[in-house]
């Protein structure tokens, strides 16, 4: 049964606080700013009308948030400190008398509310930061990072005895339930962790192949402030979860979402073309296609596309004409070739290509007038304003995240215990930002009257 405790200070205990809170810090800001009763409203279905009453939400909500805004590495150790630590205590409304709740009891409330429930949760925190004015919504910037799941990494080494025959190897591959993987050409397998099957490979730069997730968010140009965030396997494309994220915020809070910037793994023609629909302009860098090939070759752009003759004029005169459809990496595009006659006796050629095949191969997106009108939309001014609230406003975001909350590695394992670890990360740093900048605003008109008397 839902229970919810008043928090009733007895007049002892009123005067140890007085003595022992500290005059500023940020927890009684919060305290003071936001309203955490929108947690009892939101799971209060989930409790029955009868039985013995439940541990407060509200309570359990607040100590989960300490744990993650002060990244306390479990629950146990967040019960340790909370029976000792005044400031928690009165921040979480537990009297000094009273118990604080088994460790145990997280796991449960965890599993009770699940993914979508706490993701309603910070919908309704972010509803009181657009409360204050903090959210604008005119510009969204979106970013995706890796975050290396809590487990180990499994081996691919074979011991002595699973090679001693072939009819070992068939009857391991028979009976092995080991979760596997296809590389991204498809061409073989990669073993998955059994303790986290969820978790997918995927390398990062300068660290090497990792299994983890991939942690999706989008902050207003305002105040930097997180308006949705998503969490998906780390094999997923950071421009498939674009175009949902940007609609569920804007159809939960009624943003009227006019322009968003990302980087270029957002690049693909099928976004690009929704967002025009939806009256976005799409401040996005288009995909490098031009020239690994060496700085004195020729340039994707010396290229030039005749879309009504359906072919592509090479800087020496001659034409590439259309060979085959090519979808990689959710992006489609139309491959055009020379012929090799024309190739062999041309005097550009040892700028054009190196292939011993002697032709040269050039993609056009299916999306060509898209991405024509991106280029041309990439050259304004605004697009170099636009790069710079991404830069100073979603990238900084995961740094906070990584080294303040500990969200560099997830403590939970399964896609929807992680979520949720990354949904209260960011309601944390929504709330800590919230905190900040209207007390700054409360403080600034005193200071101003200050110093015009002095």
């Amino acid at each position: 049964m839902l229970k919810v405790n008043q928090y009733n200070c007895d007049l002892f205990s009123r005067r140890y606080l007085d003595c022992m809170l500290p005059k500023s810090h940020i927890l009684l800001d919060i305290k003071k700013l936001v309203s955490f009763s929108f947690v009892t409203d939101e799971v209060k279905d989930l409790y029955s009308d009868t039985g013995r009453g439940s541990i407060d939400p509200t309570r359990m909500f607040k100590m989960l948030f300490i744990m993650f805004f002060y990244n306390i590495p479990s629950e146990r150790e967040l019960v340790d400190q909370v029976q000792v630590n005044v400031l928690y205590r009165y921040f979480c409304d537990i009297n000094l008398d009273e118990s604080i709740p088994d460790h145990s009891s997280f796991t449960v409330f965890r599993q009770r509310l699940g993914k979508e429930r706490f993701k309603r949760l910070f919908n309704r925190a972010l509803e009181q930061c657009i409360e204050y004015n903090l959210v604008d919504g005119s510009h969204i910037s979106l970013d995706a990072t890796i975050v290396k799941a809590d487990v180990a990494l499994p081996s691919n080494k074979r011991t002595k005895e699973n090679l001693l025959s072939d009819a070992d190897k068939i009857i391991e591959k028979t009976f092995n339930d080991t979760p596997t993987q296809k590389t991204s050409k498809g061409n073989r397998e990669l073993p998955l962790s059994k303790s986290d099957p969820d978790a997918r490979w995927t390398r990062r730069p300068g660290e090497g192949a990792t299994l983890g997730y991939s942690v999706h968010i989008s902050t207003d140009s305002k105040e930097k402030i997180i308006t949705n965030v998503e969490t998906t396997p780390a094999d997923v494309r950071a421009h498939e979860e674009m175009l949902p994220l940007i609609d569920e915020q804007a159809d939960n809070h009624n943003l009227n979402i006019k322009e968003v910037s990302a980087d270029s793994e957002y690049s693909t023609g099928n976004v690009r073309e929704e967002l025009e629909k939806r009256s976005i302009d799409a401040y996005i860098p288009l995909r490098d296609l031009g020239d690994r090939r060496g700085p004195d070759m020729f340039k994707y752009e010396d290229f030039k596309y005749d879309k009504e003759r359906d072919l592509v004029a090479c800087p020496g005169g001659k034409a590439l004409h259309f060979m085959r459809q090519r979808i990689s990496s959710g992006r489609s595009t139309r491959v055009y070739r020379s012929y090799k006659k024309d190739c062999e006796n041309c005097s550009f050629l040892s700028k054009c290509t190196t292939s011993k095949h002697t032709y040269r191969t050039i993609d056009i997106s299916n999306y060509y007038d898209v991405m024509e009108r991106a280029g041309l939309r990439n050259k304004t001014q605004r697009y170099k304003e636009a790069a710079r609230l991404r830069i100073i406003g979603t990238e900084p975001k995961f740094a906070e995240a990584k080294r303040y909350h500990g969200l560099h590695r997830f403590r939970y394992r399964g896609i929807e215990q992680v979520s949720i670890q990354a949904i209260l990360t960011a309601i944390c740093i929504n709330i800590k930002r919230l905190a900040r900048v209207v007390m700054t605003r409360l403080r600034t008109p005193v200071f101003e009257e200050a110093f015009a008397y002095r």
